[in-house]
């Protein structure tokens, strides 16, 4: 009698434990892969697809936000599989190996992650058997996923299906034909702007310079900007007014917004370095202490004022960024042979 009672005992717990496992929502059911965030005061849109490492437009078409004005305590979706449309990608763009010495196809196609015989049909006038020194060979690489990427180094390099910078609130494009990026580029400068937009209402819009062209490679008079991860940018200049790129110094800089930006962009995570004038740099250091931080505290983040020569802090001197400072972002994770 008393197994019997046990048994049943059993049986019954194990069919309210089931059932009420049933009555529960799965993962999948509740889409685990989408975040949510509640607005805070002081959060705009900016700030939170900055936090995030999402688009700004991403954040507006997952919540269908028709303003950008956000009141604390609403809950957005940031993070979410549903994709945003976004331009076509443009096809496999080519790139131009030079032959050195000791090249072989099949070293070649081991460097770019082709095989041979994709070299043979890009390059069908060319005889692996009788490459010589200073022949090219035309390679169709990354850049078939649709995915944007920066590829090979920042003064030798491509850019696989960038993106055009657009002017947006808070940011003005120069000249699209030369403000190409990695989306992942792109998408961080434009929630920068959003947010000194939401944060500085009557200050004049940044100003885009060069980037890259649309398929990367050489634009003149920069060795760099070849792959879409290097940026100019004009200063903000004291009492609002609209300059773009304008020779600065201590009386013309304004201290307090362009300490904004560049710390709100470094504290992304996603910069390599950026440079500015050394005599600016003491306007920075200048204002970041003024506020709080200390000597120590900047020692990687400025050089000023120690040498303009060393390379230990992210914000370094180079001449002829009097007038803006030009960022470079690090590689991103669909990059391809990026350093």
């Amino acid at each position: 009698m008393r197994w019997t009672t046990l048994l049943s005992l059993t049986i019954a717990i194990t069919f309210w434990a089931s059932a009420g496992q049933a009555e529960q929502p799965s993962a999948s059911s509740r889409n685990a892969s989408t975040v949510f965030y509640t607005v805070s005061a002081g959060d705009n849109l900016g700030s939170i697809a900055l936090r995030f490492g999402v688009g700004v437009g991403e954040v507006k078409a997952w919540n269908e936000l028709e303003s950008e004005d956000l009141e604390p305590g609403t809950e957005l979706i940031v993070k979410s599989e549903q994709t945003v449309e976004r331009p076509k990608p443009a096809r496999a763009l080519p790139v131009i190996h030079v032959i050195k010495r000791g090249d072989t196809f099949e070293s070649v196609a081991k460097k770019y992650r082709v095989s041979v015989k994709q070299i043979q049909q890009w390059n069908r006038k060319v005889s692996p058997r009788k490459l010589q020194i200073g022949q090219q060979l035309r390679l169709q690489i990354p850049g078939r996923d649709g995915k944007s990427a920066s590829y090979g180094k920042a003064n030798r390099g491509r850019l696989y299906n960038g993106v055009a910078m657009q002017t947006v609130p808070g940011m003005r494009v120069r000249n699209v034909a030369r403000a190409y990026g990695t989306q992942r580029v792109v998408q961080l400068l434009e929630a920068s702007a959003y947010d000194m937009r939401a944060r500085w209402p009557d200050a004049p819009d940044i100003e885009i310079g060069d980037v890259s062209f649309r398929s990367g490679g050489r634009m003149r008079p920069h060795k760099s900007h070849q792959s879409g991860r290097d940026i100019d940018l004009s200063y903000y200049h004291r009492g609002n007014v609209a300059t773009g790129f304008r020779d600065m110094d201590g009386e013309t800089f304004d201290a307090a917004k362009n300490w904004h930006i560049l710390k709100t962009l470094m504290d992304t995570g996603e910069v390599e370095y950026i440079f500015v004038d050394y005599r600016l740099q003491k306007v920075l250091f200048e204002y970041a202490t003024s506020i709080g931080y200390s000597a120590d505290e900047l020692s990687t983040v400025i050089q000023y004022p120690g040498s303009s020569q060393s390379n230990g802090a992210v914000i370094r001197h180079a001449r002829g960024h009097d007038d803006h400072w030009h960022i470079r972002f690090k590689c991103g994770p669909d990059d391809k042979q990026c350093r």
